[in-house]
């Protein structure tokens, strides 16, 4: 994942320096490796071969197991050339099914020539050689090479980082600054609500109060416990009571409603995200109502409860 305010120029440089490392390191980590590809093929070329058949014990060569009919097959890893002897090296490498190969090596005679088991048991110098050099050595520096540059490209990303960070830090505080210079001629500013009426004034005051917040909490709060008395097979006068119930909530939320457009006015009462969330859930709630008296509530997209269960959102609101 790309940290924020990184770069992609700053990006692109740190991957050209990873690339530029890995060309300069790996000449040096393929000699190994290239040494053992050919001296492989000197010694294995065409060696790696056997007779496939039910009595297989007096045949020496490829000649004897074709004129017995047998067949005479190429073992799945070999040295033939440039492809097969790297994918066995490979195989070595990852240390997965290379005992079967050593074995092979091991056995070969020669050319055309049917294995004899242990039959050059020096071949055995070649293959820990490789593996000791190559597979141990060889491979573990080029992971080391890569994790020490990944280390490195880490602590540049920090650094840079830490940097965009100082940069934003010395932005806010000249922000501030900026904010406390304005702010007596801003405070010198009449407020929005200067000419409004004595009733208006006094709603206004009434909607910024932290009273009337912690009074639509409690109504909430009553709202949601009357919801969670709602049951299957319900009595009547229940379901009468909380049909009611949700008539007086709807209307004290509706209230609320009118109080703050008339307190602060349309357009600055819709700049408060939370505003928009309250209307919208209030006239959905009037429509709700409406259908349930109509016996349409079917027609809504959701269940009317569910309307009211947004009720909650509220408490979010009036905690903040």
């Amino acid at each position: 994942m790309v940290p924020v305010g990184i770069s992609t120029a700053w990006l692109w440089r740190r991957s050209i320096h990873l690339a530029q490392t890995h060309r300069e390191h790996c000449p040096h980590l393929l000699r190994p490796s290239s040494l053992s590809l050919h001296l492989g093929r000197q010694l294995f070329k065409g060696k790696f071969y056997h007779c496939e058949g039910l009595d297989t014990k007096n045949v020496t060569n490829k000649s004897d197991c074709l004129q017995a009919n047998y067949r005479w097959i190429r073992r799945k890893y070999n040295f033939d050339n440039l492809v097969q002897a790297l994918m066995s090296l490979f195989v070595l490498s990852c240390k997965d099914g290379w005992v079967n190969i050593m074995y092979d090596g091991l056995d070969a005679v020669g050319v055309d020539q049917q294995p004899v088991r242990n039959h050059n048991p020096w071949m055995l110098l070649y293959f820990i050689s490789f593996l000791l050099i190559v597979s141990f050595f060889v491979l573990n520096m080029f992971v080391g090479v890569v994790v020490e540059n990944f280390h490195k490209c880490r602590q540049d990303q920090e650094e840079e980082e830490t940097r965009l960070r100082e940069e934003k830090r010395l932005k806010m505080i000249e922000k501030k600054r900026r904010s406390k210079e304005n702010g007596g001629a801003e405070a010198k500013q009449r407020p929005y609500y200067a000419d409004y009426s004595p009733v208006r004034l006094y709603i206004h005051t009434l909607c910024t109060s932290h009273y009337l917040d912690l009074f639509i909490t409690f109504i909430i709060c009553i709202n949601v416990f009357t919801m969670s008395i709602e049951h299957y097979n319900q009595p009547k006068y229940l379901e009468e009571v909380l049909k009611y119930c949700n008539y007086v909530f709807t209307c004290i939320f509706v209230v609320e409603a009118l109080l703050k457009l008339s307190a602060f006015g349309i357009q600055r009462f819709f700049k408060d995200r939370w505003n928009q969330l309250d209307i919208g859930i209030v006239a959905l709630s009037i429509v709700g109502i409406a259908l349930e008296e109509l016996k349409m509530s079917s027609a809504l997209p959701i269940n009317p409860t569910i309307i009211r269960i947004m009720r909650v959102l509220r408490i979010a609101r009036d905690t903040d």
